[in-house]
Formats: C-alpha cells, structure tokens, sequence
C-alpha cells in the first residue's frame, strides 16, 4: 500500500509473477502436466461460476481470482490439504462483491462527459506502446493483442492456445512476459520522450 498527497492509503495493482503462478500449479499438482489440466479445469468452473452470478466480465474476475489465490499460496497462506477448491470459491466470491461495488458509469445521451484533459499525455504513451508492439517479434504480437482482446476472451484465448499448440497455462505465462517486456519497453520510451522536452 502507498499513500497519495492526500495521505490516503491507496492499493497497489500486483501482477502474476511467474514464481506465483508455478507455486498455484504446484498446490494443484505436483505433476507439470496434470497441473496444468487441473488449472484449465478449475479456471473454467471459476468462470462458469462468474457467468452463474451474472457478470459478463468472467474472464477478467478469473484471471483476478487465480491471480489473488497464486499470490496467496506464494505467500505462504495456510490452506488446509483437498480445500484448495473451496479456498478459490470463497475467494472468487470477494471479488465477486468487490466488482460488484464498483461503480458504472453510462453516460446518458447529450450528456457525455468531456474528454480527459490528460489527452496530449495519453498520446505519448499510445506513441510509445505502438513503437514497442512494433519492435516484438510480429508471432509474439499476434499473440498478445489477441491474448488481451476485447469481446469473447474465453474463445479468443482457446484458439489462440491451439494455434499456437500450447497448452490455456503455457498461453498465459507467454503471453503474461510478453506484457511484462511491453511495459517495461513503454515506460522506456516515456521516460526517454519527457527527458527529451
């Protein structure tokens, strides 16, 4: 956690480390195989479940709860022998809450809301993510703008998988240190960009 100006605590966003994710696949199976079948099964009840409760972003709300439970068990959280399915529901279900709570905006017609006044800044960033999706490998960017695409991502992401020939775990472990070198290339070149002006 880190506090803002305003001396309010705010969270900081954690992403899936590699070491996390093997340490999930770990607890599911010691088996590298039997692991990742267990993952895909146990990724889509998840998903099923976030569809059973109405939410249309299941996928993006599984990613966050395997993510959570990865981060959990890297940290060593207690989670008693054949509950781990249970532990994952219960955590599904807080975010479930959390999403729940968040906020909606639909902006309501002749009343949209401005554009953000950031904008020039956001060019630069967008200038920057072009320059860096330019430089990887055309496979790898293929991959992760399809891996990250909008609209039916469970779909997406199974062909994806199968184009690739990689099992839904080894899709996104590529894909997940492919974001990790755009990010790393993006904040470069804004870093570079505001150096230069």
């Amino acid at each position: 956690m880190a506090a803002d100006s305003s001396g309010k605590t705010e969270r900081t966003k954690w992403s899936l480390s590699t070491e996390a994710l093997d340490a999930l696949l770990r607890s599911l199976d010691p088996d590298r195989d039997k692991a990742a079948e267990a993952y895909a099964k146990l990724r889509d009840r998840i998903s099923g479940l976030f569809g059973w409760w109405g939410r249309n972003d299941g996928d993006d709300l599984t990613d966050e709860t395997l993510d959570r439970v990865a981060r959990k068990i890297l940290g060593g959280a207690p989670i008693v022998e054949g509950s781990l399915g249970a532990y994952v529901r219960g955590v599904a279900r807080l975010v479930f809450y959390e999403a729940s709570r968040r906020p909606v905006s639909v902006p309501i017609e002749g009343n949209e809301p401005e554009p953000p006044r950031a904008h020039a800044a956001n060019e630069g960033v967008f200038t920057c993510l072009d320059r860096c999706l330019e430089a990887l490998k055309s496979d790898d960017r293929s991959l992760v703008m399809g891996y990250y695409a909008r609209g039916h991502k469970a779909d997406m992401r199974r062909r994806l998988a199968e184009d690739a020939k990689l099992s839904a775990t080894a899709l996104r472990i590529r894909a997940h240190r492919i974001r990790q070198r755009l990010e790393t290339c993006v904040r470069g070149c804004v870093s570079d960009s505001r150096e230069e002006s």
